[in-house]
Order: structure tokens, then C-alpha cells, then sequence
């Protein structure tokens, strides 16, 4: 008991939310506040969800929006008779937004406001895909890793933003990510067909944490208008780190640039690497494939940096 004879309150926050009024001596106090509360339930609901998200047309707005209703999350008008139900249904499929479901009881003495909150809000697939292409976008553009699009701290920084999105998991987005390049594979190829100029290569060998060999091979040319460096991440090539995995390279890097178009095999002015063997006998035998595939002499061993 407070010392000016309000009673103690105490609120307890978890995946449930329970707010505890202890009771004062006098009991018949206790069923008039619970009356009060149920009698203006109604009234504070009305007053909250799902109106909070909801604008009437007023002066100033433009004249085609007069009579309709706007939702403040979207920004989008509707008919101005759309019902509490009609927009709780269009917070939840477009926005994941629900309301809270308020339950009041009394019992020994105690009024007890629960209010249970959502675990996962329920997102349109059309919005689970917006967020999902932006978390996407974010590491292919913002040059970070995959672990830091996992972190604990991004995670909360996206659902703060998206009224409790969850990310997806650093597996999906490189699914993703694979999704997409193979989407944009041919307008990639159409695009260096295209190039009025030379290109270049890079290549070089990595391997992940289980020791799963890769080659990452980049192109390289100059823009003729802006007279700037261009680069492209052109290809990931999956190797077995075994005997003659070289020539396997060199082998699986002519056919991947076949594949784009010959206009590509026959524009490559340099390839550029290190000089580790299994780099330098890759290259050789990239020239020999082209040279072989072209008729002629495409390119020289002078070509490889």
C-alpha cells in the first residue's frame, strides 16, 4: 500500500504482459473498478486498435481522397465505411499488425490486466518478399558478410523496423542469392556481348571452414563514356581439390564463358591471377581452349598477368 492509500502496482513484461493491482481493504471498491474497466472496454479499444493506424480525410489532403480513410502505415487511401474488422484485416495481411487481446478477471481480491502479445506476427507473402529481397539486397550491395546479416543486432535493428519481421537465416539469403544470379545470368551475358571494349579476368582459389575449394573469377573493363573502371563478380567455380584441379579450372571457366556467348570468349584481352601453380596451369589451359575454339590465336601467353 502507497503511502497517500493507492494500492501497489506491479507489471511483469515477458512474452506475456501482466499488470497486478493489489487490492485495498475495501472489497466493494475492487468490483466497482472492475465494472468501470469491462463497462469502458469497448470505449478504449475503439479508441486504440485499429483506429491508431487510421487517418479520416481532412482539409488539406487532396480532394479525390475526400470521404476515405488512410492507412498511416501504407499511406494508402480506402473507402471511408471500411469497418474496425476491415482494417484489423488489412494490418494483419499487409502490415503483420494485430491488436492485443485484453483479458480481465478478479479473484482474491486482485484485478488483473493480461494482455498476450503476438510471438510472430503473420505477414502477406507479398511483404514477407519485399522484406526478404531488402535484407538480400543489403549484403549483395552493402558489401558486408552473410554472419553480419545473421548477428543478434540486425536481427533486432529489422524487426524494430518492420513491426516484428524476422529476418531470414544466413542460409536462406545465400539461397537467395543464388536465386538471383541465376535470374540475371542471361541479362549478364546479353550485357558483356554488347561491350564495345575489351575485358579482363581475374581468378583465384579460396576454400570455406570444411576445406571446400572455389575459384572467384571477376571482370574487368573500362566504361568508354564515363572512362571508369568497371568490375563484376562473373562467376564462383566449385572445384574438387584433387589431382588436376587446374586443368579442371581452366576447363570449367572456358565453358562457363562459352556459355555466356562467343562474342564474350573472344573479347578477353588479360587474365590475372597469382602465381600459384594450380592458377598459372588453369590459365594455360584456358588459352588453349579458346585458341582451339576460335581458330586462332586468341590469346598468348603474354596474356596472363
Amino acid at each position: 500500500m502507497s503511502s497517500n492509500g493507492d494500492p501497489a502496482v506491479s507489471m511483469v513484461v515477458g512474452e506475456d504482459v501482466t499488470v497486478v493491482v493489489a487490492s485495498d481493504d475495501n472489497n466493494d471498491n475492487m468490483q466497482a473498478a472492475v465494472h468501470s474497466v469491462a463497462k469502458s472496454k469497448r470505449k478504449r479499444q475503439k479508441h486504440q486498435f485499429p483506429w491508431e493506424y487510421v487517418k479520416d480525410w481532412q482539409d488539406g489532403d487532396f480532394a479525390e481522397h475526400c470521404g476515405k480513410r488512410q492507412c498511416m502505415v501504407c499511406r494508402n487511401w480506402y473507402s471511408g465505411s471500411t469497418n474496425a474488422s476491415g482494417w484489423k484485416a488489412h494490418m494483419k495481411s499487409a502490415h503483420g499488425i494485430t491488436g492485443n487481446d485484453i483479458a480481465l478477471s478478479a479473484s482474491s481480491g486482485k484485478l488483473i490486466f493480461q494482455s498476450t502479445l503476438s510471438s510472430k506476427p503473420v505477414f502477406s507473402e507479398p511483404v514477407l518478399r519485399k522484406y526478404e529481397n531488402a535484407v538480400v539486397d543489403y549484403v549483395v550491395e552493402g558489401g558486408v558478410t552473410l554472419r553480419a546479416a545473421g548477428g543478434v543486432r540486425f536481427k533486432k535493428f529489422i524487426v524494430s523496423l518492420t513491426n516484428g519481421y524476422e529476418p531470414p537465416s544466413t542460409r536462406t539469403i545465400l539461397r537467395r542469392i543464388a536465386e538471383l544470379y541465376h535470374i540475371l545470368e542471361p541479362l549478364l551475358a546479353a550485357f558483356l556481348c554488347n561491350l564495345d571494349v575489351a575485358i579482363s579476368l581475374t581468378l583465384d582459389g579460396w576454400s570455406n571452414r570444411n576445406l571446400k575449394g572455389f575459384y572467384i573469377v571477376t571482370a574487368h573493363w573500362v566504361d568508354v563514356i564515363s572512362l571508369t573502371n568497371k568490375n563484376i563478380l562473373l562467376t564462383i567455380l566449385d572445384v574438387k581439390c584433387r589431382t588436376g584441379v587446374s586443368n579442371r579450372v581452366g576447363a570449367a571457366l572456358f565453358e562457363y564463358l562459352k556459355h555466356l556467348g562467343r562474342d564474350v570468349v573472344t573479347c578477353l584481352l588479360n587474365v590475372v591471377s597469382d602465381n600459384g601453380t594450380d592458377a598459372t596451369v588453369a590459365v594455360a589451359r584456358l588459352f588453349q581452349l579458346v585458341n582451339t575454339f576460335v581458330g586462332y590465336e586468341q590469346m598468348r601467353k603474354v596474356n596472363h598477368v
